[in-house]
């Protein structure tokens, strides 16, 4: 344990409690307060639980151990006012500010406040995660208004790998917070759109996966190039350029010069990820292109499980999938709005180019199930944003302002 772990603890469950109520009483209303109160309880849990299985199960080998570490090793410079880890190399961990190197800095921010305590530090930089997520079920809520917000905010606030995974100091739990802010950018107030709030929100994300901030970006292009052919403004034209640029100058950070690079970065990442019992092998040629997005979307497969973390993982996925299946009509309308409904055809873009790319680039079960947690909400997206609940809600709605009309045009006939 680290030296200063339970009160470091319990420090950061008053500082968590205080982040998410406050978070909660501004992005959620009254009646659907309580499940903030429970996602409180939900993440302490979760924290431990964590803590038990890459301690207990896995004798503290994994990644949010090695940020903890990390960070630490910043948080001894900045306790002296040294702000060296920030331009000097030598300090860095790998070759680049961005990357795995610039997860230590949040680490040790959150080092700072509550103590060395592993679980302390997890929790609080957990928060994260929980506003983005708040945060996505904000954006449902002003796209598709209320008929399906409570379930669309209970699952993403109750999904177990939504929880378990982000539940330390990952890259997982800041891109999940990136995301989020990039999309309350797209679908602003009134269904517009801000391009300084999408621009943080991708310079968030960038600061941890280029790579992701580019599939971002070029969603977005994507999205922009399906309803722009509609209408045509100089902000809808603008943004779409912007986002190219922005994709490719992503890419390019990460060492991808051309298009036709992409499979040799995805080759590269390969090989770091080939590691551990759950390596999977990926097929050579254009099969490649099939089995990458199979992998992501629907691995592992029942005979593949044999082991606690990935037996979470198959019933995480095909979960997802039965809901998909159960709600058919929903998904087929939610396809059919591609061209008219900008966010709809974002999520599926951005599914899809996530899919392949991360399958290309990542042959372990073990990293593919905690980090494809950030399709999730927008596959609970495309689910129930034209659920039958809603599709029902919007005909009685239609019918009764027709209703209205027809008396008041009655009423002045009467006139």
């Amino acid at each position: 344990m680290a030296p200063f772990e339970i009160p470091g603890l319990i420090i950061s469950i008053v500082f968590f409690s205080l982040i998410i109520y406050l978070v909660g009483q501004r992005n959620v209303p009254a009646q659907f307060r309580n499940i903030v109160s429970g996602t409180i309880l939900i993440r302490i849990f979760a924290v431990l639980a964590y803590a038990l299985v890459v301690f207990g199960l896995y004798g503290g080998a994994g990644d949010p151990v090695v940020y903890f570490r990390w960070g630490q090793r910043f948080a001894e410079y900045f306790r002296q006012f040294d702000l060296s880890p920030f331009f000097d190399r030598d300090v860095w961990r790998g070759p680049a500010f961005t990357g795995t190197n610039f997860v230590g800095y949040p680490a040790a921010l959150a080092i700072l406040l509550v103590g060395e305590s592993f679980r302390g530090t997890w929790l609080l930089y957990s928060a994260l995660c929980v506003v983005g997520l708040l945060y996505f079920a904000k954006v449902f809520y002003r796209a598709y208004g209320g008929a399906e917000y409570k379930t669309y905010l209970y699952i993403l606030l109750l999904y177990p790998s939504l929880w378990f995974w982000t539940a330390n100091v990952s890259k997982d739990t800041w891109m999940v917070f990136g995301v989020a802010v990039f999309l309350t950018g797209m679908v602003d107030k009134g269904r517009k759109q801000n391009i300084y709030v999408m621009a943080f929100g991708l310079l968030w994300c960038y600061l941890v996966r280029p790579q992701l901030a580019a599939m971002l970006a070029f969603a977005l292009a994507g999205a922009y190039f399906l309803g722009t052919l509609k209408k045509l403004t100089f902000k809808n034209v603008f943004i779409l350029v912007l986002s190219v640029v922005g994709a490719f100058y992503f890419l390019s950070v990460v060492g991808v010069e051309d298009v036709t690079e992409v499979t040799d970065f995805a080759e590269q990442t390969q090989r770091k990820s080939s590691y551990g019992g759950s390596e999977i092998s990926l097929s050579q040629g254009p099969l490649k292109f099939i089995q990458a997005p199979v992998n992501i979307l629907l691995r592992p497969f029942p005979w593949e499980v044999g082991g606690f973390l990935q037996i979470i993982s198959f019933f995480d996925v095909y979960f997802i999938w039965y809901l998909a299946f159960r709600n058919w009509r929903a998904v087929r309308r939610s396809f059919s709005m591609i061209r008219k409904d900008r966010l709809i055809a974002f999520c599926f873009i951005f599914i899809g180019l996530f899919a392949v790319g991360a399958g290309l680039a990542l042959v372990n079960l073990g990293l593919i199930a905690r980090q494809r947690i950030i399709l999730y909400p927008f596959m609970f997206m495309i689910i129930y944003a034209y659920s039958d609940k809603r599709i029902a809600f919007l005909r009685k709605k239609r019918r009764e302002e027709q209703e209205k009309r027809y008396q008041e045009i009655a009423e002045l006939q009467k006139a």
